[in-house]
């Protein structure tokens, strides 16, 4: 599944590893993106929206626990895929989902990096789809 010398990549958006110089590597890439497109969840993020569920639900103190052991990138992909949500529910064409998600994730960048300029400049990126904020 590798080309030697050549290494894998893995997509901030799916989560998954590949190499793209390998065509069924891209095959794979792409299909997951179709799944995702129609209102899948990468696994990371279910994981995620699962035990935070969960910690709220048993009201235990459980989100003070969860804190420190969930990743700042898995929570900021969250975020994207709950925008991408209501954008479908709104009737986003699925061949956006690409352009939209990288855009959201430098948006989302930006705001957690507290830089005013990355985000008035992400901002303007994401404003083609502010139809679809709702």
């Amino acid at each position: 599944m590798s080309v030697q010398g050549v290494r894998g990549v893995r997509c901030r958006i799916c989560e998954l590893s590949f190499v793209p110089e390998e065509l069924d590597d891209r095959r794979m890439h792409k299909e997951k993106h179709e799944q995702l497109a129609r209102g899948g969840l990468p696994h990371d993020v279910r994981e995620f929206l699962k035990a935070f569920g969960w910690a709220v639900a048993h009201n235990d103190g459980g989100i003070d626990r969860l804190k420190d052991r969930q990743d700042s990138e898995v929570g900021k992909l969250a975020v994207a895929y709950s925008w991408w949500t209501r954008a479908k529910m709104l009737g986003i064409n699925e061949g956006e989902f690409d352009d939209f998600m990288a855009a959201h994730l430098l948006f989302i960048d930006a705001k957690v990096e507290k830089n005013i300029a990355k985000v008035a400049q992400a901002a303007n990126r994401i404003e083609r789809w502010e139809q679809y904020a709702g």
